[in-house]
């Protein structure tokens, strides 16, 4: 007989021999998702038999992530900031460092007020969405060029019952992005910023993502021009773009703006590590 404690050491075990590299947190995460047990369920049933059909699922969940599928895709939702999002093949992973853009902007509009927010690049839509949640009297634009991305971010808007937020499907590398959408007072946006050569060195979970949401050209820097020279000058006198970028790329995307804005700084995340850049308008 197997039971809850057995079937999640092995768990451990196994994502352990292949690589991962947080097995117990994986595991228990697992656990929570195939049969309902959180940390301290598990404890107090660590004895118990476990349901046969509940364990075929775990195993393949298992499997899959011992072959380096991220875990918010097996799982199917992640928390980001206050709220929780579907997530999935498609879609970049919401990540703790972005939830920093989420407090500007809401700090922002709190103290200055704002009618609208641009997300470009939204993915899942977990900026906005995240943004329009917590300043319901702000108008919230989630803007992407993916299909895939739109269709996460339309299930995640109704998931939240985000009633301010507009999806729309634009390139944010095209002047003509814009057309029909209101002035911002704030942009919002994590775009596509490693190197092109250096996708192929990250880790394997990172293979999983799409390219689109990870590619930034051959200096990381090509949406950081487009945000430059398309849409910051679209923003309304006395508003922000604030972008997150990578740990050495801040002094490179501050160049973009030296000779379009007086003001601008850098947010440095949980880590110590430059994060992201804020440009004043």
């Amino acid at each position: 007989m197997k039971t809850l404690y057995s079937v999640y050491r092995e768990a451990i075990k196994t994502l352990t021999e292949a690589g991962c590299d947080s097995p117990e947190f994986d595991a228990q995460q697992l656990i929570s998702f195939c049969f309902g047990y959180n940390k301290t369920q598990l404890l107090m049933n660590s004895g118990s038999a476990v349901d046969e059909v509940k364990l075929i699922h775990f195993d393949d969940c298992v499997k899959r992530r011992s072959q380096h599928e991220p875990l918010q895709y097996i799982i199917g939702m992640w928390d980001f900031h206050k709220f929780s999002f579907k997530v999935g093949e498609g879609v970049l992973i919401p990540r703790p460092e972005t939830e920093i853009l989420v407090e500007f902007a809401v700090d922002k509009i709190q103290k200055n007020g704002c009618s609208v927010v641009l997300d470009l690049c939204c993915g899942s839509g977990c900026i906005g969405l995240s943004i329009a949640k917590l300043c319901p009297k702000t108008k919230v634009y989630c803007i992407d060029i993916s299909d895939k991305a739109l269709e996460y971010t339309r299930l995640n808007k109704d998931l939240l019952n985000a009633d301010n937020v507009t999806v729309v499907k634009t390139d944010v590398l095209e002047s003509s992005g814009f057309y029909s959408l209101p002035r911002p007072d704030i942009i919002i946006s994590n775009p596509p910023y490693i190197r092109t050569s250096d996708i192929k060195t990250l880790q394997p979970e990172i293979a999983y993502e799409p390219a689109l949401a990870l590619d930034g050209g051959e200096d990381g820097l090509v949406f950081y021009r487009a945000l430059s020279e398309i849409w910051y000058p679209f923003i309304n006198r006395g508003g922000y773009i604030a972008m997150e970028c990578g740990e050495d790329q801040a002094k490179d995307i501050f160049s973009l703006f030296v000779d379009k804005a007086e003001k601008g700084k850098i947010v440095k995340d949980a880590a110590g590590l430059d994060r992201v850049v804020v440009i004043a308008r």
